[in-house]
């Protein structure tokens, strides 16, 4: 329906993406004691299609389908298929490079795990206001909400929820960019989340008594429980991007994760990833 109320000057573009690459976290289970703390390596594909409409000269949307799969090397039951779709619009007030833009976008996604305790919709909402400041230096600031909807609910405590990931958030962020070479792009993002946040640890009454929904996570063993709580999230992430020609590149990404949650409980995680990226 969308589509069919583009006014007919619209002018649309093909878009096809595809990827693959490998991540690796030292704290999947955001566990807050070192003795409960697990970390994996996992390979990742992805691939997204669709249509770009040039709506004026200072207006585009964007229409995509996307598919998403990490496969994990020791807790198997992360291994992902994820199956979404976004919608993005972008406004540029103004001619040239230096114009600032508007971008607001909405997307819903289904993830299923091999552990279906994680199984869940997602719906996620942002906008970002940016400029580029030189022709090599950008930057942008936004804001997102987003909401998951848990598709099972094993509580693990009489009356206490067993969704543990039935989760909502909402986060602000700063990002920049630099282009060092025609080839060489550095990026920064800085952002901070409050919302509730999961964690997977052993039996553990003082993260218990701040927990309003609790599951057992057999992910990471048959001890192992998965706690929701409220939380806020300090993310600092690192990204450069080399061009390997007109069409693919290499991408790395370093993020440093800290969290404070209900009741004095923190923990950290540090994660990085390598994505070859190819464009149609």
């Amino acid at each position: 329906m969308l589509v069919a109320g583009i006014s007919a000057p619209a002018t649309a573009e093909w878009l096809f993406d595809a990827d693959a690459g490998v991540l690796y976290d030292d704290n999947l289970n955001r566990a807050y004691e070192s003795a409960d703390v697990r970390a994996d390596g996992a390979v990742t594909f992805g691939a997204a299609g669709g249509w770009y409409f040039a709506l004026s000269g200072a207006d585009g949307l964007t229409l995509t389908a996307n598919a998403r799969s990490e496969i994990y090397h020791r807790f198997h039951g992360l291994n992902l298929l994820d199956l979404g779709g976004t919608a993005l619009y972008r406004h540029k007030f103004g001619l040239g490079y230096a114009a600032p833009w508007i971008l607001l976008s909405a997307s819903a996604s289904h993830d299923n795990y091999r552990d279906d305790i994680r199984d869940s919709d997602r719906v996620e909402l942002r906008a970002e206001l940016g400029k580029r400041f030189t022709e090599t230096f950008d930057a942008a600031f936004g804001g997102r909400f987003e909401r998951r909807y848990a598709k099972n609910d094993a509580p693990a405590v009489p009356r206490i929820s067993g969704k543990v990931f039935d989760l909502r958030g909402r986060s602000a962020y700063v990002r920049a960019g630099y282009a060092v070479s025609d080839q060489l792009l550095l990026g920064a993002e800085l952002a901070v989340r409050r919302g509730d946040v999961v964690a997977t640890t052993r039996r553990d009454f003082e993260i218990f008594v701040v927990s309003d929904a609790i599951a057992a996570d057999p992910t990471f063993g048959s001890d192992f429980f998965a706690y929701r709580l409220r939380g806020t999230t300090d993310t600092a992430k690192l990204t450069a991007s080399w061009a390997l020609d007109d069409r693919s590149s290499l991408n790395f990404a370093y993020t440093d994760e800290r969290t404070d949650a209900a009741g004095g409980i923190i923990y950290r995680s540090h994660s990085a990833n390598l994505v070859y990226a190819w464009r149609y």
